[in-house]
């Protein structure tokens, strides 16, 4: 299975916990800042890619894609970042899988009050 990239969206839930979540796959991660929670959930990506390796099973194949909303808020996203996951090897492409993280204010299934009140 190719892993060129992973697509990342990334959000504060409160003052001290963000969350992380990767959108091909559906796994997510918190910690106190989003980098915390960015870095988390590459850890648990990379130890999920290791466990499915050990059982000869395509990578991450135990989780399915991320639900609308939250691709909706990456393409709408205007602050990312974009890096090579380390130990991890794409062996068609030959080059590790970049991880292209977007941050967004706020969890994308709360609506703006104003929105709320219009709608």
């Amino acid at each position: 299975m190719l892993l060129a990239r992973l697509s990342v969206l990334a959000f504060q839930e409160t003052r001290l916990h963000s969350t992380a979540r990767c959108l091909e796959h559906d796994i997510t991660a918190t910690g106190r800042t989003t980098e915390v929670a960015v870095d988390a959930l590459v850890k648990m990506v990379r130890a999920h890619i290791d466990f499915d390796r050990r059982h000869s099973r395509p990578p991450l194949s135990a989780f399915a894609p991320a639900p609308r909303l939250y691709w909706d808020a990456f393409r709408q996203g205007s602050r990312h970042w974009v890096f090579d996951m380390p130990s991890t090897y794409d062996p068609i492409l030959r080059k590790p899988t970049q991880v292209d993280v977007v941050l967004v204010p706020q969890h994308p299934a709360i609506r703006p009050a104003l929105a709320m009140r219009i709608a």
